[in-house]
């Protein structure tokens, strides 16, 4: 009877392996030159995979740690947490996904760097901020897009503009092509924060 308790609690406890489920568009693969689908192992064993399936919400988001409490909402007077975003692909991936869901206040609050934020003005600055994306959402779109694609593969040009900033602009073959040509990008204590677009 020991035996088979034993079974059991082996047999139960190998099947709480954790998957985590990524979504990755077809067009990212193709640009990245990887394959659609994709699995692999983290560090402490839990199983990710990478679908170009159009991902159901409740199927892609990992289940909670079960000693973590669930976290409330943020509320009205609450400051949103940090972007955790380390890398200028990162950087231009928060700014579309901003621009997706066009909250713009949250990425002028979230993303953009101190320096532009002083350049702006702090007073009139959010606001000509979220009437410039409002106004080139989908051009930002575009030109974000191709600018990442050529960071992540090494083909956009790279010029440091002092120890906290850098410039990354598309090849001089694509630069007719799209309307914004140049990213900027400021590394602060958070991260990674977007310094200009132009």
């Amino acid at each position: 009877m020991r035996r088979f308790a034993l079974l059991v609690c082996l047999t139960a406890s190998s099947c709480m392996e954790r998957t985590e489920y990524r979504y990755r568009p077809d067009y990212v693969a193709i640009n990245q030159g990887r394959p659609l689908e994709e699995t692999f192992y983290k560090p402490d064993g839990t199983k990710v995979v990478i679908t170009s399936q159009v991902p159901n919400a409740k199927e892609l988001e990992p289940p909670p740690a079960a000693e973590e409490a669930p976290k409330a909402p943020p509320g009205p007077g609450d400051e949103p947490p940090p972007l955790q975003v380390h890398t200028p692909d990162m950087v231009l991936e928060a700014f579309m996904a901003g621009l997706r869901s066009e909250t713009y206040d949250d990425l002028w609050v979230r993303l953009v760097s101190p320096q532009q934020k002083r350049r702006m003005g702090e007073r009139n600055g959010q606001a000509a901020f979220v009437k410039f994306c409002q106004d080139n959402r989908r051009e930002l779109m575009a030109s974000c897009l191709k600018l990442c694609t050529c960071v992540r593969t090494g083909q956009a040009n790279v010029t440091p503009l002092g120890e906290e900033m850098t410039r990354y602009t598309l090849p001089a073959t694509d630069r007719d092509n799209f309307g914004f040509t140049v990213v900027e990008v400021e590394r602060t204590p958070e991260g990674l924060r977007l310094a200009g677009i132009r």
